[in-house]
């Protein structure tokens, strides 16, 4: 009989039918025998998967948990800032103006393009670039560079192009969507008033460093933003320096702006009001630059009551503005390599033998110390033979700068001759006549307390102390050296008339000059006068006159002194400011400077005005410019000559 397939056939003889497997079981028994079912399994146990399963689940959760509960707030705000952008509105940076409001620095619109190191492709950024600099011009080497030195992940916005001109711009953003992670930003840059003339004083403001940026603080400046790097304004940078605004925009995957979700305005800068007056800085710094702008030279003039800084000029100047807009090619290596060192401040930084023109102040020391007193004389036979210590057999000659003498001279006639046969006695003595002088070590106190081989603190960078040499100092320098490390008769002699190791700056001298003009109180120099609030009138700071040096020297003794610089106009070599309409008082001095060549002389010349009621001092030295009274005089005379007729008595 034929075997119906779905009926099960029970021998008796087999073993009782086995009940339906549990799925556990069918699972786990999937390679046990068909026939002869055992509970003899492959030594696997079900509640070890049981609980691997179970560990597994838990570290999914635990997983997911952290994710989207202890650091949600964090993956969310970060695809947030994927969609959501705050871009920064740069402040513009504060105003400058002159003593009488006239504007020396403002603002003015200029283009950088930026790229946003996260929205940047991450294979083809080299061609990016290629294509990108032939729309603009800049230096496709020298960005890839500064890309890549940056954080990838960055959403702060680095420079690659400043003052990118008004029409690559416009071409730019008709193609701004083949180019991944650029932009083009407005940002504010300066604008300064006959810049070259103003570069020194007010200095200038530049993209800020990392290092900056660390010291700064990056919640007050980003990595676009401007900080000052000279002058004025670097000095004032917390004034100046305005508070950044932000825009809250709406970006695509690719960086696109969508939309514009909120605004908050920057807040510009503070005003500063310079005691500058641009009237007189323009005229120094054109009378200064003579034929040729390359000519180097300095000027200074102060008020000798208060000291403030009237103008401040330095030859060669340069543009401020350039180094805010950036500079292009080989531009910046050529300033670097300019041999006239336009970036060079000569009046606070230069140090230079001062000729002369420390006569006043030699002649000052003298008469407080008694050395002499105003009715000394001496004879100006336009040499001195000082005999060798250990054979006065060899005498050492010293000359005047008239080798034929000026004959008898007194104090006053000897500061208005400018006698060097006079001072050398005066500074040093004469051992074959038995006279007697001040000494090295009191002649270098007096230097000093008129403030040489110091500092005055001038409210700008980088200004100088200069050098009053004396035997230590000697000693110390030349220590390698038995010989020139001895400290001579000569050495005394030449300190006396300016020259030898005796260094100084412009602001020096015009600042000695101010304090016998001030009848021996010397204040000292201020740039700044006060500062504004924003554009308004409320003053926030206001800088108040400051004594540096206070009266040392009795008031007769100033009198004789200033006496002997009245006479150098009436009758010696400042002459020519007798054509002034206010009687002025003044020192010139002609300095070597080029052991090799004794005919290489800095022209110098230090005055001020008027003569009974001191209201300005002006100092100028032109490099290698020659004598003193046919250089440096005429262009204090037309500078003078100007004030007298614009702001005397106005």
């Amino acid at each position: 009989m034929k075997k119906d397939p779905f009926t099960i056939e029970i021998d008796s003889q087999s073993p009782k039918p086995r009940k339906p497997l549990e799925w556990e079981e069918s699972a786990v028994d999937s390679l046990s025998s068909v026939e002869g079912f055992s509970q003899k399994t492959s030594g696997f146990e079900p509640n070890k998967l049981k609980l691997a399963l179970l560990a597994a689940f838990l570290v999914l959760f635990g997983r997911m948990f952290y994710l989207q509960v202890i650091e949600g707030g964090y993956y969310r705000e970060f695809a947030e800032n994927n969609r959501l952008r705050k871009q920064v509105i740069l402040a513009p940076r504060g105003l400058i103006l002159d003593r009488s409001g006239e504007t020396l620095a403002r603002n003015t619109a200029s283009f950088n393009l930026v790229a946003v190191p996260f929205d940047l492709p991450k294979d083809d950024l080299k061609a990016q670039l290629a294509g990108l600099s032939q729309a603009i011009d800049f230096d496709a080497a020298a960005a890839e560079a500064k890309i890549l030195a940056a954080d990838r992940s960055s959403l702060d916005p680095v420079v690659i192009a400043q003052d990118v001109p008004l029409e690559q711009s416009v071409l730019f953003e008709t193609r701004a969507s083949d180019f991944l992670g650029f932009s083009i930003q407005k940002v504010p840059v300066r604008d300064y008033a006959n810049p070259e003339s103003l570069f020194h004083v007010l200095g200038y403001a530049g993209l800020v460093t990392e290092d900056e940026l660390e010291a700064l603080g990056s919640g007050q400046y980003s990595g676009i933003d401007f900080t000052g790097k000279a002058g004025i304004e670097q000095v004032y940078e917390n004034y100046l320096h305005g508070q950044n605004g932000s825009s809250q925009v709406e970006v695509d995957a690719r960086g696109n702006l969508i939309s514009k979700l909120g605004t908050e305005e920057p807040l510009g800068g503070n005003t500063l009001v310079l005691n500058l007056d641009k009237g007189l800085q323009d005229l120094l710094y054109k009378a200064l630059s003579g034929s040729t702008k390359k000519r180097r030279a300095a000027a200074v003039a102060i008020n000798p009551k208060t000291g403030e800084i009237l103008a401040l000029v330095s030859t060669p100047g340069l543009d401020g503005a350039k180094f805010m807009r950036g500079f292009s090619g080989g531009e910046y290596k050529k300033i670097l390599d300019d041999p006239t060192l336009p970036l060079f401040n000569r009046v606070i930084q230069g140090t230079y033998p001062p000729g002369s023109t420390v006569k006043p102040m030699v002649a000052s020391a003298a008469l407080q110390e008694k050395v002499i007193d105003e009715t000394t004389t001496y004879n100006d036979k336009g040499v001195l033979v000082i005999p060798n210590r250990y054979d006065p057999s060899i005498g050492y000659n010293f000359y005047g700068w008239k080798r034929d003498g000026l004959g008898v001279v007194d104090v006053r006639q000897a500061i208005a001759k400018s006698s060097d046969i006079f001072f050398y006695i005066v500074s040093g003595g004469y051992p074959k006549q038995d006279l007697p002088g001040l000494g090295i070590d009191k002649l270098a106190e007096y230097y000093r307390k008129f403030n040489l081989g110091r500092v005055t603190g001038i409210d700008l960078p980088g200004e100088k102390p200069g050098l009053v040499p004396d035997p230590a100092w000697k000693k110390e320098y030349f220590k390698d050296d038995p010989i020139l490390s001895k400290w001579y008769l000569g050495d005394t002699y030449h300190a006396g008339i300016g020259q030898g190791d005796v260094l100084v700056t412009p602001l020096q001298a015009a600042f000695w000059t101010a304090t016998i003009a001030n009848r021996g109180v010397g204040m000292q120099p201020q740039v700044l006068k006060k500062v504004l609030k924003g554009d308004s009138k409320e003053v926030l700071f206001e800088q108040k006159p400051q004594t540096l040096v206070d009266r040392f020297v009795d008031l007769k003794n100033i009198k004789i002194v200033q006496e002997g610089m009245r006479e150098t106009v009436v009758s010696g070599s400042g002459r020519a400011l007798n054509s002034l309409p206010i009687a002025a008082a003044g020192k010139t001095g002609t300095s070597q400077f080029d052991g090799s060549d004794p005919k290489r002389t800095h022209a110098w010349f230090t005055a001020y005005a008027p003569y009974e009621d001191p209201e300005i001092v002006i100092t100028v030295l032109i490099e290698a410019g020659g004598e003193g009274s046919s250089v440096s005089v005429p262009i204090v005379r037309d500078a003078l000559k100007w004030w007298a007729e614009n702001r005397y008595e106005k």
